[in-house]
Order: structure tokens, then sequence, then C-alpha cells
């Protein structure tokens, strides 16, 4: 496959408020309210506009607090997935702690939209090496994939030595009946780093993202776009932070709307799930 006009990319959000974050000892102001419900009209507006089909991570908290917003997103057509209940971290829970949070935020969703739930995506990333093996909870729980693994080493998040293509995870040498779909990654001075989502998005210019994504395009592989609904917003509450932690957080978010508005209407995107039924006979 040469021809980047077939491939179609993945676009995905992680559907959470700003609060929403897993930082030692920062406790938010919740009572400042937020635009979440905004961010998410304009989301939605802005894959409606460009012709994208996406898939939404969704927080079962967010389904208790805003069930029309998740009921619109399967309305017009869109993966709504799980990213657990209240954005712990998956490596801090216990294996039964992970696969009960995971149920109940799907129970919620499911309840919700009158479909199954078939994919999960752990907050932060946070399916690492030493709790790998949670991915068989997910299979357990008659999901169809994971999102979860960062190929990539990071001080909170990331496994570098995980595979970069999407492929059936083995745990402890058994492959699952699951597919891990790895986030995108560009080889830049022998070592694997992000670039078509969150803080990597904010950060490289747009001509450098679509250069990367119309590379990998051209070799017949699809991209990953991931973002959350308050990184489309500078004026957005934003969380006291220190300063390395402000700048991975918030860097360039003013600039952000306007940049993934471009990238959604110069590429082809489309959710997870089709994706898989297209690329890797996914049967439901």
């Amino acid at each position: 496959m040469t021809n980047s006009a077939v491939v179609n990319n993945m676009l995905t959000f992680d559907i959470e408020e700003w609060f929403h974050a897993n930082y030692d000892n920062v406790i938010p102001d919740y009572s400042k309210g937020s635009s979440f419900r905004a961010h998410m009209d304009t989301l939605l507006q802005m894959c409606s506009d460009a012709g994208c089909k996406a898939t939404f991570f969704v927080l079962g908290c967010i389904g208790e607090n805003y069930p029309d917003v998740v009921q619109a997103i399967a309305r017009e057509g869109h993966d709504v997935a799980s990213h657990g209940y209240g954005h712990e971290l998956a490596y801090k829970q216990t294996f039964d702690e992970f696969k009960a949070d995971v149920k109940k935020s799907v129970d919620i969703l499911e309840n919700l939209t009158g479909t199954k739930v078939l994919g999960y995506r752990a907050p932060s990333w946070s399916i690492v090496e030493s709790n790998l093996h949670y991915l068989e909870a997910l299979e357990e729980l008659g999901m169809k994939y994971d999102a979860s693994i960062f190929p990539v080493k990071t001080f909170l998040y990331g496994i570098p030595t995980a595979p970069t293509e999407i492929h059936k995870p083995k745990v402890n040498g058994r492959e699952l009946g699951i597919y891990e779909v790895p986030m995108s990654v560009m080889n830049l001075t022998g070592k694997n780093m992000g670039y078509s989502g969150g803080f990597y998005f904010r950060f490289f210019p747009e001509f450098f993202i679509k250069q990367v994504i119309r590379s990998a395009n051209k070799q017949g592989k699809s991209s990953i776009v991931y973002l959350h609904p308050r990184e489309i917003d500078a004026n957005e509450h934003k969380l006291s932070l220190p300063p390395k932690e402000h700048f991975i957080h918030y860097y360039n978010v003013r600039g952000t709307r306007s940049k993934l508005n471009n990238i959604m209407r110069s590429f082809r995107f489309t959710s997870i799930t089709e994706h898989l039924k297209q690329q890797h006979q996914l049967n439901l």
C-alpha cells in the first residue's frame, strides 16, 4: 500500500474533566466548574464537519454525570469505549480492583448506549510491564481490544520494548483473545517517541505531525491521534502543578484546536473498532 489516501488513521479522545489527572499531592478545586459540555459539543461538531469517526474512551463517572453526552457520542456513530471509572492508575490497583473498576465503567456506558463496549484505554497509559497481565481481566470481561500501551519510556508510563503494531498480546506465554492497539510512535535517535497525541501533539508543529503521519501512511501504516477535551480550550481551569508537570500538561493548548481541525481534514480518520474490522478481521 503506497497511497496515503487509502489509509484510515484512528482518531481517539480520552473523555474526562479538566481535573482528572494522576499527579501526587494535587488537589483540584472542584467548585470551579468546567466547560466540559461545550468542549464535547465542539469535538462532536468537528468530527461531523470533517467526516471523521472516532473512539471516545469515556470515564464511568462521566457517564454518571453527563449521560446525555455519552448518548450523543453513540448517536453520532462513534465508538464508545472505557477509560475506567474514576481515572485511577491501573498499576496502583490490584487485579481484582482493576477488573471491578473496568466492569463498573462498562456497565454504566452500556446501559446508556445500549451497545457493547469493546475497548479500553487505561488512564495515563498505566498498563506497564509490571501489570501487563491485567489485560486478562479485559479478556474475561469479553472486551475486544486494549489501547493502553505506549511503546516509550517516560517517568509516568510506557513499555519501550512493546510491539509498535496492532497485535494479540501474550501473557505468561499465552496469546490473549484481544487486540492490543499501541499508541503511535516514531523513531528518534534510536528511541521511540510519540508525535500524534497529548503533549506530543501540542509540542510538535503541525507540519511535522502531518509529515510523520504521511510517511506512516505511505508505508501502509495507520497513525493514532489522541487528545482530551481540556486540550482544545486554553481558557479552561488548570491544575496547580510544579513547572515540569505544568509544561507537559498545558504547553500550547492555545494552538491545539486549530491544529486538530487541520489534521482531521488532511487525513482519513476512523474509530479503532472500524479499523480492526477493516484491517484485522475483528468479528463482533
